[in-house]
């Protein structure tokens, strides 16, 4: 066994834990702030991000299909970067926690629905309406990428169950060019379907921050009125030959006296040239300090006065402000060539700064349904961003604030493990099953009917999205690996292997290099290429890595890339809270072939990328382009550098769990213990 079992891990961070609280005290009484602010120390936030609530008890008028529910298929789950039905009951169970809890105030930082569906938005009403009369919710939204779809509207359709387990078109577009097939066999026209513009969304949401409202202390919007005519800009078609106006949703509202609770709508919606259609690149601040420098001089001016009059400030907008994947986001891109996490998506140094310089100090933040916390500093500031992971996704986790002064912050993510009826939908999901097993439709996803709790059931999806979806993008290197399952020993071997390799030759090692070769079968290969002496010395140098870190060849064979590859994606997603999910006996293998691929690294400096010599093609988007013609050894290294960074860069990671923020000296300070491990 890799770790003794001397300790439980639980009795372990409970004890770290204990030790942050202790430290954080002492913080707690050294933090100083405006003498004349307002003591709201004790008052909680929840943090709720990427809720995508989807009313999977809603009408669309689908009742002649499915009198019982209206559910997208699990198929269509499956290849998403969320789940479509199950974060319904979800939801609920966070609202419940969340109201027990005491809590009053909880801020969704976007993509709160669907894609901003009438039926759907209305169904958002019926479900949080009974917790406020419970629990007298505040609710404060901004809107994200998918509400509202266009700022003006938009058509939509989805494929929703009928009864006998095959799917129906639902769209709200009655000239959409429909043709049935063995899967989804009709099509529905519903207006329910109908994707709502900003106006529609204030009006069936105002109360829940998008308006003023008697019981607040204050309210203000960046454009002097709370009336939907008067918030907007004019906005510019990409080739400038025209302009029409877009709203905003941006406002401040304080709901007791000395919280100010700011949502800043970081949508950039660009017109064509005659304003009939909008596009979005959905890459927040970055295209937001351009388009709507607005909104960036209102920030300042919200950031002096709080901190004139003594104001509690949490600011929050659906796109993250700073780097969110710890420097490793052109890693990444060059790995796995996901687009939802490319370099692009990242905000860049300038645009970090630029936020930072309007005096916001901690930004709440969702969006790339992942967990995590950074920090940016430059000469002037320190700005941190807080990532709130999507309760649709692994890891379905939300964050709760307690303001102990202005600038003195505890923040705990609480995840969501039993939901009551997270599978009360799996009867329907056995329909479609069938029904596409008697089409011939293909079916992956039917281990995930065995999850046993809403965290299992999300820890399944993300392993059913890589092998549906997510590595059909990847390099045909990064994709032969990984199908074939290419132990960690052997990949060892080839990360220290001195010499060439060239493509014949690494096809045929990967066709060898499985758990059951023998060094016998391997070195044989070699030997038929005249390179057995460096094969038999990068074996030499496995086996004293391996030594080194008290494990032997039989504990690194039992480790696939594969695993390697999804170990990766649960890190990325959850951060330390994925620590929870993962087997050790994969993880720590995992750690020691790390160790051994940051001998590939070009200059040796895991801190530094040089795209000429880090990445072939000198471009990360080059990673996913790789054809199996061009694998050879030295393209295999580059691969092992990236990862060895990437995973360099995690290990460095800010607190993502339970931490306290310090505004005042820009300190985040862990209260978890998860980074000991």
């Amino acid at each position: 066994m890799f770790i003794k079992n001397t300790i439980s891990r639980r009795a372990f961070l409970g004890g770290a834990a204990k030790v942050g609280a202790a430290v954080a005290s002492t913080s707690i009484l050294t933090a100083c702030d405006n003498d004349d602010s307002t003591d709201i120390s004790g008052v909680k936030i929840a943090m709720l991000a990427d809720v995508h609530f989807h009313d999977v008890f809603g009408n669309y008028d689908f009742s002649e299909y499915n009198s019982e529910v209206t559910i997208r298929s699990l198929q269509d789950s499956c290849e998403s970067t969320r789940m479509f039905n199950e974060n319904y009951f979800a939801f609920i169970q966070a609202l419940q926690e969340i109201g027990e809890q005491g809590i009053k105030y909880i801020c969704l930082l976007g993509d709160f629905s669907d894609e901003g569906q009438l039926d759907t938005l209305k169904g958002f009403q019926r479900v949080v309406e009974p917790f406020i009369e419970s629990y007298g919710f505040e609710f404060f939204l901004t809107n994200g990428n998918h509400d509202p779809n266009k700022p003006f509207g938009s058509d939509q359709s989805k494929n929703f169950l009928n009864t006998n387990g095959a799917s129906i078109s639902v769209t709200s577009d009655a000239s959409n060019d429909f043709s049935a097939d063995d899967v989804v066999v009709d099509q529905h026209i519903s207006q329910g379907m109908w994707s709502a513009g900003y106006e529609e969304m204030f009006d069936l949401l105002g109360n829940y921050g998008f308006q003023n409202k008697s019981s607040y202390v204050y309210y203000e919007t960046p454009w002097g009125s709370d009336d939907f005519a008067d918030r907007g800009l004019m906005m510019t078609s990409e080739d400038g030959s025209a302009s029409f106006w877009c709203p905003d949703s941006s406002y401040l509202a304080e709901p007791v006296e000395g919280l100010w609770i700011v949502a800043v709508d970081m949508n950039i919606h660009l017109p064509n040239q005659d304003g009939s259609s909008w596009s979005h690149a959905s890459v927040g601040w970055e295209e937001g300090k351009q388009y709507k420098p607005q909104l960036m001089t209102w920030l300042e001016s919200v950031t002096q006065r709080a901190q004139q009059m003594g104001k509690t400030l949490i600011v929050f907008s659906h796109y993250p402000a700073t780097e969110y994947l710890n420097s490793s986001a052109n890693d990444f891109y060059y790995v796995f060539n996901d687009g939802s996490y490319n370099n692009t998506r990242v905000p860049s140094t300038d645009t970090a700064s630029q936020v930072a310089n309007t005096g916001v100090k901690l930004h709440f933040a969702g969006h790339i349904h992942v967990n995590d916390t950074s920090s940016y500093q430059n000469d002037n500031a320190t700005l941190i961003n807080v990532q709130a992971p999507s309760l649709a996704a692994y890891t379905p986790s939300y964050k709760v604030i307690t303001c102990h002064s202005p600038s003195l912050f505890e923040i705990e993510t609480q995840t969501l493990q039993d939901v009551a009826d997270f599978d009360s939908l799996f009867p329907y999901y056995i329909s479609e099953q069938q029904h596409r097993e008697s089409v011939g439709a293909d079916i992956q996803w039917a281990d995930m009917l065995d999850a046993t709790n809403y965290r299992d059931l999300m820890y399944r999806h993300l392993n059913v999205l890589m092998n549906m979806r997510l590595k059909s993008d990847w390099g045909a290197d990064i994709l032969a690996l990984f199908d074939a399952q290419t132990p960690l020993y052997w990949l060892m071997m080839l990360s220290c292997f001195e010499g060439e390799l060239d493509n014949q030759q690494m096809l045929a090692l990967i066709a060898e290099m499985n758990a059951d070769a023998s060094n016998n079968d391997i070195i044989s290969l070699f030997t038929n290429w005249d390179l057995e002496t460096q094969a038999l010395a990068a074996l030499e140098q496995v086996e004293s890595h391996n030594r080194t870190f008290v494990t032997d060849r039989a504990q690194m064979l039992e480790v696939g890339f594969d695993e390697l590859c999804l170990t990766t994606l649960y890190l990325r997603n959850g951060d330390e809270l994925a620590l929870q999910d993962l087997n050790y006996q994969q993880l720590v293998p995992i750690r020691i072939a790390i160790e051994m691929f940051k001998n590939n690294d070009a200059d040796g400096d895991l801190e530094n990328i040089n795209w000429d010599t880090d990445y072939v093609g000198q471009d990360p988007a080059s990673g996913g382009e790789v054809t199996l013609e061009q694998l050879d050894l030295a393209l295999l290294k580059t691969r092992f550098a990236a990862l060895a960074r990437i995973y360099h860069q995690l290990g460095k990671a800010k607190p993502a769990d339970h931490f306290y923020v310090d505004l005042a000296s820009g300190d985040i300070e862990d209260l978890a213990g998860n980074k000991q491990f």
